[in-house]
């Protein structure tokens, strides 16, 4: 048995909301999937926490190692520059199809691909139009409580004002979950998630690989042509 873990049907956590209000505070969360295992790369917010206007993050960094975006989710701030540089010994080719986000930048090494503004809200789903298996997300949002989680599970939310509920957005989610604050002001809460953490950066079959090194070939002729 697992203590303190909220499984609420949605009906309830609406029920729940409409009666509990919490002020400014932070908490601990910990969050795990349905097999017991953490899940890491998930994104907490305190909605209807909002940050002044026009205030975008200094930058983000978001590299490419050993054929792996790093990290998986990034959080930013509307109007944030993103750097992708390349620590891998081969191109990548890193582009997004998001509306309001979407851009390209064709086959680079090391440092050479200028960095890009990320200016509508939302999540920006990341590839590489060489490797497949490479994947990435940015959780582009103007509210300062966002944050990822670790490896563990585990993040710590701090918010201003008051507020009534936890989002959770994770990739392998259909749709964000909202989760009630604990109306006795408790530190911490366990959550668990209808889901089982998987890597959407797993390794890759050989044959898949050999494809994969038969496209960047033909890409790279085209480059120097």
């Amino acid at each position: 048995m697992r203590v303190g873990v909220v499984q609420l049907p949605v009906l309830a956590v609406a029920w729940v909301l409409c009666f509990s209000e919490v002020s400014a505070g932070e908490l601990q969360v910990r969050l795990a999937g349905s097999d017991g295992e953490p899940v890491p790369f998930a994104v907490l917010t305190v909605p209807g926490v909002e940050a002044a206007p026009g205030v975008p993050q200094n930058g983000a960094r978001v590299d490419q190692r050993e054929r792996r975006f790093d990290p998986l989710v990034t959080t930013i701030t509307p109007g944030t520059e993103v750097t992708f540089p390349n620590s891998d010994d081969t191109r990548h080719h890193v582009y997004s199809f998001s509306p309001g986000n979407a851009f390209e930048l064709k086959l680079f090494r090391a440092n050479d691909a200028p960095p890009v503004a990320f200016n509508a809200p939302g999540v920006v789903t990341l590839g590489c139009n060489i490797h497949d298996s490479m994947r990435a997300y940015l959780y582009v949002s103007a509210n300062p409580s966002a944050v990822v989680t670790d490896a563990e599970g585990s993040a710590t939310l701090r918010w201003e004002g008051a507020a009534t509920a936890i989002e959770v957005w994770h990739p392998q989610l259909s749709e964000p979950l909202q989760f009630p604050l604990p109306a006795d002001g408790a530190g911490s809460l366990a959550l668990e998630l209808p889901m089982a953490w998987q890597d959407p950066q797993g390794s890759k079959s050989d044959s898949e690989l050999e494809n994969m090194l038969k496209r960047f070939s033909r890409d790279a002729n085209q480059l120097s042509q």
